[in-house]
């Protein structure tokens, strides 16, 4: 019989135990134990809430992604693995909602259900939560908090009516501090628990870089400047970051940040309940009171800590103590991203500036390799091209070679974003870059939804701005001169753009070129209008040169999530000026497999399938940019996506798209229905409207 293991640590050393965990996954898999689907530890230290602790309510639904993780998990059982799943969650709610997905989950009876809690002392555990949070909280979620605090003898008696009391084991970690601290002891006894017999374990060779690690504010706060927006590049040794960090804070002590009020009534009001967990745990009486120096300290409140800047002296004992491997590729990052850096990054950098020499060093630096220091073209720059790529070892050299290709009479810099690639398109654009002083790499530490647009676009402050993703390029060498003297020429133009020659890569269809002169607005012309990009976009990205308007930064209004994101962006310089057009053509776009449109070229109603409801949203928010001015041209291109959402429910009995489009976008699915002038509707969508 395979087991389930629920392992939920509330102790303050849950970041070390989740990373040991990790960082033992080989030899755990050995022992026939896998980590589950859902492990928030298996790429980042900084977890994204697992979705097996979303709360479903009480006959409720399960939302398909979750679903099919769990019968995933169950597939893993029935082969006779065990599975782990991990988590730090103090709400009772999100436990009896597991606890109700399980037990209605089909298959899962077969096999054992074994949960384990790690516990420390509630005071230590709603102080690291504040920490976690790196600011002042609202009073709400101070309450919260302190409930969820008080609630964890509730939630360990809980999961034992769940689960069967013998199949609930306890742990205890009675650390009196917040700070998350290797504990070998805990590890060893978790793993036997688990029943993965596999010592010596392995332990991470760096404590993770995570402000958890950490006991001062100061240290803390400094933690989180060594990338500038997550952008890892140039790289660096972030375990002697940490390491330097660490031995810093030595001299610096620690300073509670929650309120001390909310520490005192968690001491009052959770005394019986801090009983009855000592009882549950088989502890003595007081083992997991809040210590004294947590009890009393009631120096600086949070909100006369926040905001205030560090400590100057402390910053430049710090910048003193990095050393080489650490400092140069440090003051780079700070170099090129400068615009972007918070307060704390620029009080670093300004200490980073100081000369080695003169920098006053408490603490000896610690050795390490020597690094390289890129470099920066002289001149100012004119143009930016803007790469974003993922997963495209096998075309991104192209894309960087085509711009250095590009010859000039005006300096050009090559930002590349790689959102996370899992292939060698980071080590590529590395190696590029540190040849090319031409090319900024940006290597984002973390897949975040729509960073590849804001961080891209963020760092782009030149009068100009070209388009050209990771897995396109250009072909003639003079494109990027050609457009900007286009622009220069006619100062009321916002952009231009030009045809571009399509390829598939499977050799589906032989080449063509985009856009076709047919769908150009009456005709081929010199200059559109805005009004005629709302035919539909004419413009394919990588053929793009705007007059950029986020010279200064981007506006609060700004929607970097939207896909296709290239339409709104023409839309939103053409709402500047014209549109310019060269007939010539300059450029390649690719299409293959794993492009994010790949389905474009297919049925439209596959795509549709796909990229529909992205596309209305898309719609929506240009809608609500320009206030309704263009709503019939939107409703007109709104009304082909809800077309292919009926045709899918009247072949496949399946209305959910449609349903969930007439829902998000009423205005819309009224406007396609008037179109259609249906006199009787029995589609339960059209009489929602």
């Amino acid at each position: 019989m395979s087991r389930l293991l629920l392992y939920t640590d509330l102790g303050p050393s849950w970041p070390w135990l989740f990373a040991t965990v990790h960082a033992n996954r080989d030899a755990l898999a050995e022992h026939g134990v896998d980590l589950g689907p859902f492990n928030p530890w298996a790429c980042k230290l900084l977890p994204a809430h697992s979705r097996f602790w979303t709360i479903v309510p009480e006959g409720g639904v399960t939302p398909p992604p979750l679903a099919a993780d769990l019968q995933g998990v169950v597939a893993r059982l029935d082969a006779g693995r065990d599975v782990l799943l991990m988590s730090w969650v103090l709400a009772l709610p999100a436990h009896r909602s597991l606890a109700r997905l399980l037990r209605r989950q089909p298959g899962l009876a077969r096999h054992e259900v074994r949960a384990v809690f790690l516990v420390g002392r509630p005071a230590c555990v709603l102080e690291q939560r504040y920490r976690w949070a790196g600011k002042a909280l609202p009073s709400a979620v101070e309450q919260t908090l302190l409930s969820r605090c008080k609630m964890l003898p509730l939630l360990v008696k809980d999961a034992r009516r769940a689960w069967g009391e013998a199949n609930v084991a306890l742990l205890a970690d009675t650390s009196d501090s917040p700070v998350a601290t290797p504990c070998t002891t805990l590890a060893e006894r978790l793993f036997a628990i688990l029943g993965a017999g596999c010592p010596p374990l392995r332990l991470p060779e760096h404590l993770p870089r995570h402000p958890l690690f950490l006991a001062s504010y100061v240290a803390r706060r400094l933690s989180r400047t060594l990338e500038v927006r997550e952008n890892a590049w140039p790289p660096l040794d972030a375990g002697l970051f940490m390491d330097c960090l660490r031995a810093s804070e030595r001299s610096w002590g620690t300073e509670p940040v929650s309120p001390l009020d909310l520490r005192q009534r968690l001491i009052r009001e959770g005394a019986a309940g801090l009983r009855a967990l000592e009882a549950l745990l088989e502890l003595e009486s007081g083992a997991l009171d809040c210590p004294d120096w947590l009890a009393a300290q009631a120096e600086a409140s949070p909100e006369a800590v926040y905001g205030q800047p560090l400590p100057a002296e402390r910053v430049a004992a710090f910048a003193a103590a990095l050393p080489p491997a650490v400092r140069e590729p440090l003051r780079q990052r700070y170099a090129n991203d400068a615009p972007l850096l918070t307060p704390d990054q620029r009080a670093l950098a300004k200490a980073l500036a100081v000369p080695e020499a003169a920098a006053p060093s408490a603490l000896p630096a610690v050795a390490a390799r020597d690094s390289v220091t890129i470099g920066e073209p002289v001149p100012p720059v004119e143009l930016t091209v803007l790469t974003m790529t993922y997963n495209h070892e096998r075309y991104i050299a192209d894309c960087m070679d085509s711009v250095l290709a590009q010859r000039t009479d005006f300096p050009v810099r090559h930002i590349v974003l790689d959102h996370r690639s899992t292939d060698a398109t980071p080590a590529i654009v590395t190696a590029y870059a540190e040849r090319h002083p031409s090319i900024r790499a940006v290597l984002l530490s973390q897949r975040r939804p729509s960073e590849n647009v804001m961080g891209l676009f963020l760092r782009c402050r030149t009068r100009y701005a070209a388009l050209c993703d990771g897995d396109d390029y250009f072909t003639d060498p003079l494109k990027l001169q050609k457009q900007v003297d286009f622009l220069e020429s006619r100062p009321h133009c916002a952009l231009c753009f030009h045809p571009v020659r399509v390829v598939h890569e499977d050799g589906s269809r032989p080449p063509y070129l985009y856009p076709p002169l047919s769908m150009l607005p009456n005709g081929v012309r010199e200059e559109y209008d805005l009004e005629d990009l709302f035919q539909g976009n004419m413009i394919q990205t990588n053929s793009a040169v705007y007059r950029w308007r986020f010279r200064d930064g981007m506006p609060h209004w700004f929607r970097p999530g939207l896909c296709p994101g290239d339409w709104y962006w023409h839309l939103l310089h053409a709402e500047l000026g014209k549109i310019g057009f060269l007939r010539e053509v300059m450029s390649v776009y690719r299409r293959h497999s794993q492009a994010v449109y790949a389905t474009a070229s297919g049925s439209s109603t596959e795509h549709r399938r796909v990229h529909g409801m992205a596309e209305l949203r898309t719609y929506q928010a240009v809608n609500e940019h320009f206030t309704n001015r263009y709503f019939p041209h939107l409703a007109a291109l709104a009304n082909g996506v809800f077309a292919d959402f009926l045709r899918i429910s009247m072949e496949e009995g399946d209305q959910s798209l449609l349903d969930r489009a007439c829902d998000a976008f009423p205005d819309f699915a009224r406007h396609f229905l008037a179109d259609l002038k249906m006199v009787q509707v029995k589609n339960t969508a059209a009489r929602k409207i």
